[in-house]
């Protein structure tokens, strides 16, 4: 032992030294190669300056550690306790800020870092204030809305997982798995969670699982990934990937990043949880809860099952221990007694509803002959002929009194009638078209009148003048007349005016 180590140190001292070295061509040390790292930092930049950007990957812990990034670069900064303590202003993540610092140059670990002696807010940065808007109009379409969400398998047969399969998730997920329920079989769906190409394979992954699931055999899938920053994590904040799992018909649990990460994946999912053993625990049931639980099940099947049997084994000792039973006979006696005693019952309800139902026809018939159309038709023909003879009685009545009125009314007619005052003497005298003349002065030398007696008319002609102008002192002479052969008397009134 001592002679090996002897030699080794032996050979320790044949090696070349590095200063040895140092002497030979053109090569430094890593040491040498910091400092003049350090040295051109130093004099290329100014010790204080300004830089816009957009904080991402902030923790906190004593001090502040982040990154300031815009579009196309990234570089490392630390904001120490001591200047944070002077700032009204608590970094963000996500805030667009203009920092104010200088350039360092760690050595020991080879890290250039801005160390920030102070920071004003210019406002949210662009993936932020993209992710914000993204969010609140998919929650005004409802996408987030619990009662949009579908209900978990309780006992998945298969489940798709769709991360990279080289990252870290997938194998919380299967330890979780095989710990809590082995039976359930995962499908790993290798897809990119980080890059311009994740967003296509993702929402492709979820597509395709839904199009052949039944095929498959998939119960729910399971989408997630490490933790990360705002821009690792962006593939799951974009709206291709928020269809896909909204129009999922397979449930869909979710669990990208850290508890603290929350993307716009995760709030379209059926459900979200913190981390990927989480979302593993939710998804498989637990063996050993399931056996604890079936075990309960088990003793509470026994306890029912033997109570069921002692009671109705003291059902069957209670009837076998009876009576009757040990007599059949008995038994048959009872029952031979109630069936006399339903047979006299029944014997005594058909006969009294028998004679019921003989008085009820009765009655029926009796009301059916008096309602016969033969003596319905006799009865309204007595009632006719009683009616008839009050009609002919009162219109006998009737007739007589309006015969006697219309006696009277023409005797009355006869007694003022024209030929009446003609038979007393009076004459009626008119012109030959038929007008009456009432005065000597409505004549005329030459006019032809007729003149009406009650007996018959006579045709005169008018040979003198008119009348004195005193109709009390003159005295009609009368004309000459010219009778004409028709004396014949005219009974007609009516053509005496």
């Amino acid at each position: 032992m001592k002679s090996k180590q002897t030699g080794e140190r032996a050979g320790a001292r044949d090696k070349p030294s590095l200063v040895s070295v140092l002497g030979q061509g053109n090569a430094i040390t890593v040491s040498q190669l910091a400092v003049r790292i350090d040295h051109a930092i130093k004099a290329g930049l100014p010790d204080r300056f300004e830089v816009v950007g957009e904080i991402s990957s902030l923790s906190h812990r004593t001090h502040y550690y982040f990154s300031l990034k815009d579009d196309r670069s990234v570089i490392s900064a630390v904001l120490f306790a001591s200047s944070a303590r002077r700032m009204p202003y608590t970094p963000t993540h996500g805030d667009s800020v203009i920092a104010k610092g200088r350039i360092e140059y760690y050595a020991p670990s080879g890290r250039i870092s801005l160390i920030v002696t102070s920071m004003t807010p210019v406002g949210a940065g662009d993936l932020e204030a993209q992710y914000k808007q993204r969010c609140d109009e998919l929650r005004k379409l409802g996408w987030f809305d619990p009662a949009t969400k579908q209900t978990l398998p309780t006992f998945p047969r298969r489940i798709a997982v769709v991360t990279s399969k080289d990252g870290a998730a997938v194998a919380d997920v299967i330890d979780t798995m095989g710990k809590r329920c082995p039976s359930i079989e995962l499908a790993i769906v290798d897809v990119r969670v980080q890059g311009e190409s994740a967003k296509g394979q993702i929402t492709n992954a979820i597509i395709k699982l839904n199009a052949h699931a039944e095929a498959l055999g998939i119960d729910a899938i399971l989408l997630t990934r490490g933790g990360g920053s705002l821009e690792d994590l962006w593939a799951f904040n974009e709206l291709e990937v928020a269809q896909a799992i909204h129009d999922s018909t397979v449930p869909i649990v979710a669990a990208i990043g850290h508890e603290t990460d929350t993307t716009i994946a995760e709030l379209v999912a059926d459900e979200r949880c913190a981390t990927p053993t989480q979302a593993a625990m939710r998804l498989a049931p637990d063996r050993q809860a399931l056996r604890e639980q079936l075990s309960s099940l088990r003793s509470r099947l026994d306890r029912t099952v033997r109570s069921e049997l002692r009671y109705e084994k003291q059902r069957l000792d209670t009837i076998t221990s009876s009576r009757s039973m040990s007599d059949p006979r008995q038994v048959i006696a009872i029952h031979r007694d109630r069936l006399d005693t339903f047979t006299d019952r029944l014997t005594s309800a058909t006969t009294s509803a028998v004679a019921s139902s003989r008085s009820k026809l009765d009655r029926i018939a009796l009301r059916l002959a008096r309602h016969q159309p033969a003596a319905a038709h006799a009865r309204r023909e007595e009632r006719l002929a009683q009616l008839g003879d009050r009609l002919g009685r009162v219109m006998g009545r009737m007739i007589a009194a309006k015969a006697d009125e219309l006696d009277a009314f023409a005797r009355e007619l006869c007694a003022i009638g024209p030929a009446q005052v003609l038979a007393r003497g009076f004459t009626v005298t008119t012109a030959s078209d038929g007008s009456l003349i009432r005065s000597a002065a409505d004549t005329s030398p030459g006019q032809t009148i007729i003149t009406t007696f009650a007996d018959g008319k006579v045709r005169s002609s008018v040979e003198g003048g008119s009348g004195p102008s005193d109709p009390r002192l003159a005295k009609t002479p009368m004309p000459k007349r010219k009778v004409k052969a028709n004396n014949k008397p005219n009974p007609d009134q009516q053509e005496l005016f």
